[in-house]
């Protein structure tokens, strides 16, 4: 057994939102990707039922998406849809294929976890909110209860490169698990100094914009530059912040207050950059290469 969030035990719903038809036709929402940004201090989330209709899952879940990050004016790191639909919701579904999903958003204080939480109460929208602190607690109890009942050894992954691992050894659930915690924000939103080698013969460009929705372009870039460091074998040499958007991307930003950047790495063959190339467009990343003259 492996426990990736609170809502696989948690049983209790208090909330009551229910999600019908998010959008009409032509007004598509697209869903972001899970995981832009890490898991922060303070989690609120926000669960409810999505009533089938003539949506397709994904119309439904970004129309979903679209309406929260409108309220919280940010994108969540996470949501997971729950089955069976938990029973605090059953008497308000409208047939049996309606669908349970819960929404997280992550705050660095819980000033500004409560400043939201106070939108979704103006519209009646109920929304629970918790502390790194108390999901550690509220983690530890239920693995503890699971081995008091049964032979399972609970296994847990924070997302760390630590992956998957039973959870008593995870610094997670040690003592020292506040600087546990510090340390990993300040590894994963660090970036890396630039020009740590000299330009090379062959450059790569990657480009690649940020969304003032999803937190800091800080914290965006150094999760950029650490995915595009995997892809590529080595670190950037440089990047740079482009004001003036070239014409061909300008369509690709989903927003005027996007940032756009441009992220280089060097080669000394033509043939690495290549082979580089071919990881970044198997992972549907558009890149291009040139030569230095």
């Amino acid at each position: 057994m492996t426990i990736h969030s609170l809502i696989d035990f948690k049983t209790e719903v208090r909330s009551r939102g229910h999600e019908g038809c998010q959008h009409a036709s032509g007004d598509i929402a697209a869903v972001p990707e899970k995981f832009l940004y890490h898991q922060k201090p303070v989690t609120l989330a926000v669960p409810g039922l999505f009533t089938k209709c003539r949506c397709t899952p994904a119309e439904r879940l970004g129309g979903a998406i679209r309406n929260y990050t409108e309220l919280t004016g940010i994108v969540p790191f996470d949501w997971e849809y729950v089955s069976p639909v938990p029973e605090a919701y059953q008497s308000r579904m409208t047939g049996p294929d309606d669908e349970f999903c819960s929404f997280f958003f992550g705050f660095d204080t819980m000033e500004e976890a409560v400043a939201v939480e106070a939108k979704f109460n103006a519209i009646h929208r109920h929304v629970d909110i918790w502390t790194e602190e108390e999901e550690r607690e509220d983690l530890r109890c239920y693995f503890e209860q699971v081995e008091k009942e049964s032979d399972e050894s609970p296994t847990y992954d924070f997302g760390d490169s630590r992956g998957e691992m039973y959870w008593r050894d995870h610094p997670f659930f040690q003592e020292g698990w506040r600087d546990y915690l510090q340390q990993f924000r300040r590894d994963t939103v660090a970036v890396p100094e630039k020009f740590c080698y000299p330009e090379k013969p062959i450059t790569m460009h990657v480009p690649v914009s940020f969304s003032k929705v999803v937190g800091s372009s800080e914290e965006q870039l150094a999760n950029a530059i650490r995915y595009f460091t995997e892809l590529a074998g080595i670190v950037p040499f440089d990047w740079e912040h482009i004001s003036q958007v070239p014409e061909a991307f300008q369509s690709k930003l989903g927003s005027p207050d996007d940032k756009f950047y441009l992220v280089w790495f060097g080669f000394d063959t033509m043939d690495e950059a290549l082979a580089a190339k071919a990881k970044f467009n198997a992972a549907n990343r558009y890149v291009f290469i040139d030569e230095a003259e």
